[in-house]
């Protein structure tokens, strides 16, 4: 029971995010141009790579075998932490994006969890 709640919880926060970062890249396009729009939309995807990372480190944190090494998953984990500002430094050096817009779209999938959250305290199922 608990693995299929932890499934439908993880599609619903993929769901939310790419709502969320497709709303804001379409407003972003709308308001400031297409350049704006592409480093909204390419935060966001490096927001939703993150959470995948994440989420395969914590539940083989968790869940895998006690006997199984934990300093590879470990190190993952860091490796993740490190990448992370690359990435976004790749991202705006080398393919001319706009640095508050990159970070507002990694912000914004991420602001997923907390809707998530939101939705779950208030009980809202849906079909």
């Amino acid at each position: 029971m608990i693995t299929l709640d932890l499934k439908r919880i993880e599609r619903r926060l993929a769901w939310i995010g790419i709502g969320l970062v497709l709303a804001g890249s379409i407003v972003t396009a709308l308001r400031f141009g297409l350049l704006i729009a592409a480093s909204f939309l390419a935060g966001g995807a490096l927001a939703a790579a993150n959470l995948a990372w994440l989420r395969q480190i914590v539940s083989g944190l968790v869940f895998s075998d006690p006997k199984t090494s934990r300093r590879r998953l470990l190190a993952g984990y860091v490796v993740r932490l490190v990448l992370i500002p690359l990435g976004l430094y790749a991202m705006i050096r080398f393919l001319s994006l706009s640095i508050p817009a990159a970070v507002a779209g990694f912000a914004v999938f991420n602001c997923s969890v907390f809707v998530e959250g939101v939705l779950e305290a208030f009980g809202y199922r849906p079909r």
